[in-house]
């Protein structure tokens, strides 16, 4: 009888201990700190440079306004101005990063009225135009400052830019009037019209159907 009760004892012993060795196992391991990081740098997925340009050019453009440029988020309609003044190494960074894109040319035109200018092209038809400022340090540098701006026909397949009442390159001169008041003349450019606020452009004819062909604000190296 007690070696039958011992053996009744040993069993249920034995019984436990698997068990406890069973539920041991069953307890999740908590992963360390290192695993957790080299997992999100396994699973990260890289967004195409491609991608990321589409997003900055769905969010943001550049709009054309007297004597200045400006920076526009189309998702909150907030502005930013860009001032004459800018210096060139800046403006052409503000720029890039908002066309995506980078100068086709930059030069300097001696020939101007108003001295040497310095002028940065891109392949929407934007032209740039700075001017030669003496800095006041001993050493006299050269200190090109953003002083104007010249949008003519641009390349293929480029994005138009206009100013925030959509005025751009095409536009008509009617379209012009509604949203300018206007001062119009024959010159040797052709029919120049200007503006109070400092907008001035070309139009191909005299008559209502005429379309912008040039369009300026600032110094300009134009010969009449």
């Amino acid at each position: 009888m007690k070696s039958y009760i011992l053996l009744i004892l040993l069993s249920v012993i034995v019984i436990g201990c698997q068990n406890k060795d069973n539920n041991t196992s069953k307890i999740p391991v908590t992963p360390t700190i290192q695993d957790t990081v080299s997992n999100m740098e396994e699973s990260k997925e890289k967004i195409p440079d491609s991608i990321a340009i589409v997003e900055s050019k769905s969010t943001h453009g550049l709009i054309l306004t007297s004597n200045a440029l400006q920076v526009i988020n189309k998702n909150t309609g907030s502005t930013s101005e860009i001032p004459f003044g800018k210096p060139l190494d800046q403006m052409i960074e503000i720029i890039n990063n908002v066309l995506q894109s980078k100068p086709t040319t930059i030069g300097i035109n001696n020939e101007c009225g108003a001295g040497p200018l310095k002028m940065a092209s891109w392949n929407n038809g934007l032209t740039v135009v700075f001017q030669n400022k003496k800095s006041e340090s001993k050493t006299s540098e050269t200190n090109w400052q953003f002083a104007g701006w010249f949008v003519g026909n641009n390349s293929k397949n480029s994005k138009e830019i206009s100013t925030m009442a959509g005025i751009g390159i095409g536009s008509t001169r009617s379209e012009m009037e509604s949203a300018y008041v206007l001062s119009i003349s024959k010159t040797s450019l052709g029919y120049e019209f200007s503006t109070s606020s400092g907008l001035f452009g070309i139009f191909d004819g005299p008559k209502k159907e005429a379309k912008i062909t040039s369009l300026w604000s600032g110094l300009s190296c134009n010969f009449r």
